[in-house]
């Protein structure tokens, strides 16, 4: 038997609304979020081979392969469910930054997800993938849809969106060279207090019911993601900012017409060289 490979390209995304709710009693955090696409994408190379056994390579040393990896969490959760005795071979091609805010690693997951079940002409159900992509992460599911949605419970939960506004429009993503914990970040929410000063709510119009809660405990921890927030909505280039998810990723979405290179340029110069600064398009629907 000859291996079967495909080659899929897993997206970033972006939140552009996220509101906690509370805390249940598993310990995860209700959510509403509103959550769209980008065109800065992976590329995930996926094939069957003899034999089991799961095998993951990275051009990126600093992501672990082993399993505590989401693709390869994936490809065993997908193996199993479907009781194959074949194995996986995954080569993951990183643009996307790690812990960053862009659910880079959940979205890896989701089309291996989807890779081995077109290598297995779909032999799960939509709902039974969804159960497992549910299981590997909040964030998964989502990616598994690929078009814009709210995502209610922890995130899991999905309610197609039909919100067009921003598609195909240009995104300055700015990230600074360090990660912000997930799981500290809405921990911390309930006892954070904002910094006097900093905008979190305050949008320009039309977009002023747009926020992320998350970025209440995250700015009083790292108070240069706030600054940085402050200087995207101080840019003439500037439509909307915000932080995505847990951050640290912060993101422009840019006044139509606006240039990106003079916003990379001006970033540089005035936030610091150390910061990564990406300009992509936000995703549209696919057919």
């Amino acid at each position: 038997m000859k291996p079967r490979k495909i080659k899929l390209h897993p997206p970033a995304k972006i939140n552009l609304f996220l509101k906690i709710i509370g805390q249940r009693t598993d310990g995860y955090h209700e959510i509403k979020t509103l959550v769209t696409l980008l065109t800065l994408e992976d590329t995930l190379h996926i094939g069957l081979t003899p034999g089991r056994g799961i095998v993951l390579a990275c051009n990126d040393p600093a992501l672990p392969c082993g399993r505590t990896n989401l693709a390869f969490i994936a490809a065993k959760s997908y193996l199993e469910a479907v009781g194959s005795s074949l194995g996986v071979r995954i080569t993951l091609e990183k643009r996307i930054p790690i812990a960053s805010g862009l659910g880079g690693g959940s979205s890896d997951a989701a089309f291996v997800l989807l890779a081995l079940d077109i290598l297995h002409s779909h032999s799960l159900r939509g709902e039974v993938l969804h159960s497992i992509a549910a299981s590997i992460g909040s964030d998964v599911p989502f990616f598994l849809r690929r078009r814009t949605a709210w995502c209610h419970g922890r995130g899991e939960i999905l309610e197609a969106e039909n919100f067009r506004c921003f598609e195909n429009r240009t995104a300055v993503l700015v990230k600074p060279p360090f990660p912000v914990e997930t799981s500290w970040a809405y921990q911390s929410w309930a006892n954070a207090r904002k910094i006097p000063g900093f905008l979190y709510c305050q949008q320009p119009s039309p977009w002023s019911e747009l926020y992320n809660d998350l970025e209440v405990p995250v700015f009083e921890k790292f108070p240069l993601l706030g600054l940085i927030k402050q200087w995207l909505l101080s840019r003439q280039e500037t439509e909307f900012a915000l932080m995505s998810g847990s951050g640290p990723t912060l993101f422009a979405i840019l006044r139509q017409g606006a240039s990106s290179h003079e916003l990379e340029t001006a970033a540089a110069s005035e936030l610091g060289d150390d910061l990564w600064v990406h300009t992509c398009k936000v995703q549209l629907p696919k057919s």
